[in-house]
Order: C-alpha cells, then structure tokens, then sequence
C-alpha cells in the first residue's frame, strides 16, 4: 500500500466521539481493566503470602529451627512481593520516550530486567521455602529421593514463568519491528 493510499483511509476513519468523563475514567487507576486485574493478583498474593509466614512462624515450630533458616525464609517471601508491587508500580507508568518507537524500546528494556529479577527472586522464594522446610531434617536417600521429585516438579512453574515473560516481550518486539518497518 502506497502513502497516499494509506493516508487516504486514515482520514477516512471516521473517530468515535467519546465524552470527556468517560475518558478520564478510562484512565483512573480504578477503572482500567488491566491494573485492576493486577491488584487483584498482587492482593490475593500479599494476602496468601502473610498468611502462610504468619502460619510458619507460629504454627510450624520456627523458633526451634536455625535463626539462619527463618531470616532466609523472611527474605525469600518478602523480596517477591516487594519485587511484585514494583512491578505493579511499573505496570502504572506512562512509557517515557520521544515517539512511539523509542517508547517501545523503553519499555521492552524495563521489561526484559524486571523479568529476570522476577526470575531471580522466584528461585529465591522457591529455595528460600524449601530450606526451611528441610533445615533440621535429617536427610536420609528415601527422602533425598522426595526431595528430588519435588525439584523437578518446581521446574515447571519456573520454566512457565520464562516462557510468559519471553513471549510478552517478543510480542512487544515484534510491535517495534513493524513499526520500523513502515
């Protein structure tokens, strides 16, 4: 398709005449449907994580295991969920750039180094829990043997994880690359 013809059918959309409320509450917080969807994921996750350190720190004997293993415990839950409201934060932000490109490029940067501190911090949360739970375990190979099937069984979140940050990335890359394109 030629300029002219594409400049043509652009003038000839017709644009929807949105009222100016409408607009503004379009772009609230509130009413935005993907930031809502996050805060419900980030509250649901808060919540579920204080719950199971409130259960593990008075229900599951933390005070008889090493100081060693509930600080790492404490880290390893705590990184992700402030890791989580950063994200959120991040997902808030307007893309800062001079035109639409250099504002994909922004954000595809900030995205691929959130998703590999995310990756970080979930091997974390994923070890940090599980060296709690086995700190004053006396490891013997029938349990060894457990302890190996339940790693494997951990990849595969892990794995799912990388692969949801590796294709909404490649998505947005794929958008900067047609828009270089034309």
């Amino acid at each position: 398709m030629e300029i002219e013809e594409l400049r043509k059918e652009w003038q000839s959309i017709e644009t929807p005449n949105i009222a100016l409320d409408r607009l503004k509450d379009m772009t609230l917080e509130k009413s935005h449907p993907v930031l809502s969807g996050l805060r419900k994921q980030l509250s649901t996750e808060l919540f579920g994580w204080s719950a199971f350190l409130i259960i593990c720190f008075s229900g599951l004997d933390a005070d008889q295991k090493p100081i060693h293993a509930n600080v790492i415990l404490l880290v390893s839950v705590t990184l992700p969920m402030i890791c989580n409201i950063y994200g959120y934060q991040l997902s808030k932000e307007l893309i800062a750039g001079l035109d639409i490109s250099s504002s994909l490029k922004n954000r595809i940067v900030s995205l691929r180094r959130f998703a590999r501190v995310s990756i970080v911090l979930r091997i974390m949360l994923i070890t940090g829990v599980g060296y709690f739970f086995i700190s004053t375990v006396n490891i013997t190979q029938g349990k060894l043997m457990l302890l190996g099937v339940g790693c494997v069984c951990l990849i595969f979140p892990l794995y799912m994880l990388v692969r949801i940050w590796t294709k909404r990335i490649s998505k947005l890359s794929d958008t900067l690359r047609l828009l270089k394109e034309h």
